[in-house]
């Protein structure tokens, strides 16, 4: 395949445990939301998990969603891409972190449009982003530059922010729309307080709306933010300490 699109996932988060597989929606899980957002991008989408036991119910997860599913290294998600990327051939894919049910598809698709366009190893997005809406689109050429530096099974590469960094890619940031930034939301699960607001969320529209129509869903119920927005300060702040933690 060329274009994929590449919804990453464990089992082993300390923070909510088992937080991939909780109902959101009836029965429906919430990595399975995951993996409805990242299918409207129209490429192939790959869950790719660890060779861990906890992950094997991600298996059947994948099954019963017609995706396809790679397991490799637990700590080192950066080795988990690389030999994805080597065993599917792929040559460009986005990076759907699973913990986000509101990514952004639109986005995404964009982003591997101007991958393409732009001749960089990686697409990124601006600051004023929307927690949750997008991560990052990268070719193989890019890959390969970050497995260079961090090909260890036991590297823990949960944020890869200063690997980035240090493999000296070459990027640029994806355009976005006005109502895609500054928006005081979050849309990413790390807390019981994030997972209660996506249950309010998707309690009234549909799984698979825009990001324009959820933000103007909220817009008009302003309430279901204040669920879990609060916990955006300690989030950002574990994200440094981590990167902090890279030499």
């Amino acid at each position: 395949m060329s274009d994929a699109a590449i919804v990453t996932v464990r089992n082993s988060s300390t923070r909510l445990r088992n937080k991939a597989i909780m109902n959101v929606k009836g029965e429906l899980k919430t990595i399975e939301v995951v993996i409805k957002r990242a299918k409207k991008t129209g490429f192939t989408v790959i869950l790719a998990t660890s060779k861990s036991k906890d992950d094997d119910i991600f298996e059947e997860i994948a099954k019963k969603n017609n995706v396809k599913i790679f397991r490799g290294s637990l700590l080192n998600k950066i080795k988990r891409w690389f030999d994805c990327f080597n065993k599917f051939d792929i040559e460009n894919a986005l990076l759907v972190d699973g913990d986000d049910l509101s990514y952004n598809y639109e986005i995404g698709k964009r982003a591997i449009s101007e991958l393409k366009a732009k001749s960089v190893d990686l697409i990124t997005h601006p600051k004023e982003i929307i927690t949750g809406f997008f991560t990052y689109a990268i070719n193989k050429k890019g890959i390969e530059k970050l497995y260079s530096i961090a090909n260890l099974e036991e590297t823990n590469t949960d944020v890869i922010t200063r690997f980035i960094e240090k493999a000296n890619l070459t990027s640029d940031l994806v355009i976005l729309k006005e109502f895609e930034k500054n928006e005081n939301v979050r849309f990413t699960l790390d807390y019981e307080e994030d997972l209660e607001f996506f249950r309010r969320l998707y309690k009234e529209i549909e799984i698979e709306s825009s990001g324009e129509e959820i933000l103007e869903y909220l817009k008009h119920n302003k309430e279901i933010i204040e669920i879990n927005f609060y916990r955006q300060k300690e989030f950002l702040e574990n994200q440094a300490k981590f990167n902090a933690s890279i030499k």
